[in-house]
């Protein structure tokens, strides 16, 4: 197994000077560093902790309930300290034992801190890092809730509840990779439901790439590399406490000037965040999510381009077939072409490649138990076994699947020659690298280097690894995109490109299109700049009445067109939702959006190009130009593409027009170029569907581009019609459920939750 290692990285010759200060009187200290204050260790306030105990990881198909059972925790308060030049060590004592802080300053101007033991027991470690009562801090991976990692996600007295829950734990952000959760939000039935009936409700903090990296308003970067499970808790005024779960490793601190030099340290100064350009291809057009064999995926680009949509990709994610349960159709997990699904398909991904249009798949790092590839992987030992040495299956609901070992060198060689010759070798442009959460913390793997909690924190590194040399060994590396939701620290170096996970098909914010935006700026804050998401949502409940509206559907496409990459997803339950291909109102709304994405290809390339070479994240938030505005520093639903381009998405129903904060600058309105304004300021402009307020810079060397665009007329609204209801049976103002109803949405939900995905 690959073991990568921040601090190997930083050795060899020192800094010119010294970055960090360790200012001691011999009863306490304080570490700074670029005279920024760090740590701070008193007696009564000791910065570090140990402590006894057992964590307790319970999991239902991806959802894990996390407890950790303490039953002791000790401040190590006495300390020795030495200094070495540019090494200082500070050793704290523990009865004759003691754990060695040790704080170095590298050439590239970071402080990369090791803790060493010397014989003390504990199975937890604390330690605080100073913190400002005012401070932001942003990062940590992909989050779906807050920006600000220190922002409440609950206001007593102001944010209606319909549940009695817990906030004790509030601001506590847990590294675990995991399924986000269905809802994400305590005040919501769905989630409240979900939660009772498997734990699948999610929560504030759950989120499947998690990242033990943040960024503080203080001007400084922290990145714990490695991959125990952790806590960072951002609740007290006066410090951030860090909880590890096992040995230490390594920890970087990065200090820079401003907000864009500490990102840009991403790839300038860390192992993290140096991403592959994206094929040119992608800027052709729209990809279109459709399934059902090959004559229904030609039917759909056919109506799609006699409609004037630009389509320059199918994917086609029921390609390996499909396998019916008595709870409807999921794929068949055997990871290679179907040919009775889709007749013919080698030939049409010739032709349709040659009219200009790619075809893509889908694929996950599990296999159905009946599939040729899992008897294959079995046989030769290449699948997670359980504690008793058989192969550890996983229920899907209705069937089983084994894990393929990506720890084992030789399965995961043997995986990555399945993507070659299954995938790539049959003519597929890219698919979706789906999965990578599940490992569960009682498998057995091949390598036994590191915990098996380590092993689950680690599991997307390693599939994001394993796509990417299947592709760079073909030597398609610039032609072919494989998308991941799973992810980890170094999933940047691997993957070609994120995906935002499965988000309802509605506006919520915990879980709906507004949760896409917080997930594309933060992870862009972790090192992780080029993503995107389903337009339109994916998680559907018809039955309950959470089916994707035209609305929801179009102004999540007018949001995609200022993103790396447009791609529809039908949703788990197509049926119930509103497509793209639905009617030509909604044909030829996307036909404009496409043309508009389409006419800012120059634009994008630019924008990949600054992340790819620097790190700059493609849809970055407010904060990151305008760190010394107050209102840029907690504006969560409005971000920057690029530089140039400030854009404010509708994400709420029935708007018509929408107030949009403005930072410093002189900004022209994208949809009415004569409207041109200061900023540091808010201004409200019409949002009809089709032109979320999006403003340019008016010096912007683009100006022409944008000014063009302003010119495209808006598609006609059709005649009015009733759209489905989003709200769930049962619900109302108050939150109260019936009886009966009550019942009929448990019932329904644990249907829908056991077994009603398309995947």
């Amino acid at each position: 197994m690959e073991v990568v290692v921040y601090l190997m990285l930083l050795t060899g010759c020192l800094a010119a000077s010294k970055l960090h200060q360790v200012i001691d009187n011999g009863h306490s200290f304080n570490v700074t560093v670029n005279d920024i204050l760090i740590f701070q260790h008193t007696y009564d306030n000791p910065m570090l902790y140990v402590g006894m105990g057992r964590t307790n990881f319970l999991e239902f198909r991806g959802n894990f309930r996390i407890d950790n059972d303490i039953n002791r925790r000790v401040g190590l308060r006495n300390y020795t300290y030495q200094n070495f030049n540019w090494t200082d060590e500070i050793d704290f004592l523990m009865d004759d034992h003691q754990l060695r802080f040790r704080i170095t300053t590298y050439t590239d101007k970071s402080v990369g801190i090791e803790i060493i033991n010397n014989g003390i027991e504990y199975d937890y470690l604390w330690f605080r890092v100073v913190a400002e009562a005012s401070e932001q801090v942003y990062g940590l991976g992909e989050q779906f809730s807050h920006l600000n990692l220190r922002e409440f996600s609950y206001t007593p007295g102001k944010d209606p509840e319909l549940f009695s829950v817990s906030r004790s734990r509030d601001r506590i952000y847990p590294i675990w990779t995991r399924e986000q959760g269905v809802g994400r939000d305590k005040h919501d039935q769905v989630t409240f439901f979900a939660d009772k009936m498997s734990g699948a409700g999610g929560d504030y903090h759950t989120t499947y790439f998690p990242q033990a990296t943040f960024i503080s308003s203080r001007k400084y970067l922290f990145h714990y590399d490695w991959y125990n499970y952790a806590e960072f808790d951002f609740s007290h005024n006066q410090y951030h406490e860090v909880f590890i779960k096992g040995e230490f490793s390594n920890l970087a601190i990065i200090p820079r000037d401003n907000m864009v030099d500490l990102v840009k340290s991403f790839v300038a100064d860390t192992p993290l965040g140096k991403m592959a350009p994206l094929p040119s291809w992608l800027r052709d057009g729209i990809i279109l999510g459709v399934q059902g064999g090959t004559d229904i995926m030609l039917k759909r680009l056919k109506t799609a381009q006699d409609q004037g949509v630009a389509v320059n990709g199918l994917w086609i994610q029921d390609w390996a077939g499909i396998k019916n349960t008595t709870f409807g159709q999921r794929l068949f997990w055997n990871w290679k072409w179907n040919p009775k699904r889709y007749p013919g398909l080698d030939q049409k991904i010739k032709d349709l490649k040659a009219q200009g249009v790619k075809v893509l798949a889908y694929i996950n790092p599990n296999l159905n138990i009946e599939g040729d590839l899992y008897k294959t992987a079995s046989s030769q030992g290449f699948v997670v076994k359980n504690r008793t040495g058989n192969p550890y299956l996983l229920d899907f609901g209705e069937f089983l699947c084994g894990i393929v070992d990506l720890t084992n060198p030789a399965a995961f060689n043997w995986y990555k020659g399945q993507i070659k010759t299954n995938i790539i070798d049959l003519g597929l442009s890219g698919w979706m690298a789906d999965f990578g959460e599940y490992l569960p913390v009682d498998a057995v793997v091949f390598d036994k280097t590191l915990s098996i909690e380590m092993v689950h924190n680690q599991w997307p590194v390693l599939w994001a690894k394993c796509n990417r040399q299947a592709v760079e060994e073909s030597g398609k590396l610039g032609e072919i995109v494989f998308w991941m939701r799973a992810g980890a620290a170094h999933t940047s170096n691997y993957t070609t490109l994120m995906w935002a996970g499965d988000q309802n098909v509605d506006f919520s914010y915990g879980d709906g299109l507004p949760s896409t935006i917080i997930a594309a700026t933060s992870m862009g804050l972790s090192g992780t700049g080029l993503t995107h998401f389903d337009i339109g949502g994916y998680t559907t409940f018809g039955s309950l009445g959470l089916r994707r509206t035209a609305e929801l559907l179009l102004r999540s496409a007018e949001m995609a067109v200022f993103t790396p990459v447009m791609r529809t997803h039908e949703g788990n339950q197509p049926d119930f939702n509103v497509q793209a291909y639905s009617n030509q109102y909604i044909l030829l709304q996307f036909a404009r959006l496409v043309q508009i994405y389409r006419m800012l290809g120059n634009y994008t390339t630019s924008v990949i190009q600054t992340c790819v070479r620097d790190g700059i994240p493609a849809q970055r938030p407010l904060v990151l130009h305008y760190q010394n505005d107050p209102v840029a520093v907690n504006a969560k639903y409005q971000y920057m593409y690029g530089s140039d381009l400030l854009i404010a998405p509708v994400i709420q129903a029935n708007v018509t027009s929408q107030k949009v904060y403005l930072p410093q600058g002189e900004w022209v309105f994208l949809w009415n170029t004569s409207t041109q304004t200061a900023g540091n300021k808010y201004i409200t402009v019409p949002a009809p569907i089709g032109q979320p307020p999006v403003f340019y810079q008016k010096t912007s060397p683009y100006s022409a581009t944008f000014n063009a665009i302003s010119k495209i007329p808006l598609v006609p609204p059709p005649p009015t019609t009733n759209q489905p209801s989003t709200k769930a049976p049962g619900s109302s103002n108050s939150g109260v459920l019936t009886a009966t109803n009550s019942v009929l949405l448990l019932l329904t939900l644990y249907t829908q939750l056991m077994y009603n995905f398309s995947i």
